[in-house]
């Protein structure tokens, strides 16, 4: 049962995270935060945390109007970046900047797959809005990163995640 309320936290995280950036204009660049509530879990969590959320989260944003193209290919690329970010826990207590560092790579393989998509044909991004989509989010996770850190961490002390 204690699980469950976990999963509920993560799920609403992720939820907001994905509605929050449709508060903003069209046009105007938008932080990925989907990728710092992935990151956060997986650097608390290991790999398999990692990878499940980012699943959920990457399934979230291609079933959230309007969607991502190709159907799932978000889910596969925020999964991956989760099981990776997973794989960083281990050296995550080495530096402070580590796990920062590590989100900003996992945030740049995310975006790199969404331009990859878009140069086949799928779906249509601008390798600009790309590139300051990029630096929003790296700058939005100097504070949100630590403080969905300190979360994962809040919950893991209470046996919730």
């Amino acid at each position: 049962m204690s699980k469950v309320l976990g999963v509920l936290v993560r799920g609403l995280l992720l939820t907001a995270a994905v509605l929050a950036p449709s508060a903003w204009p069209l046009g105007v660049p938008r932080a990925d935060l989907v990728i710092l509530v992935v990151a956060a879990a997986a650097l608390m969590g290991g790999p398999v945390t990692g990878l499940l959320v980012g699943l959920a989260g990457g399934w979230l944003i291609d079933l959230v109007p309007p969607g991502a193209e190709p159907l799932g290919a978000s889910a596969l690329s925020y999964a991956a970046a989760g099981f990776l970010l997973g794989l960083a826990r281990r050296y995550a207590a080495a530096s402070p900047l580590l796990p920062w560092l590590a989100t900003a790579l996992a945030a740049a393989l995310v975006l790199g797959v969404r331009g990859l998509t878009a140069a086949a044909g799928v779906g249509r991004v601008v390798a600009s809005e790309l590139a300051w989509s990029l630096a929003i989010t790296l700058l939005v996770s100097i504070i949100l990163l630590p403080a969905l850190l300190v979360l994962e961490r809040w919950l893991r002390e209470r046996r919730w995640a």
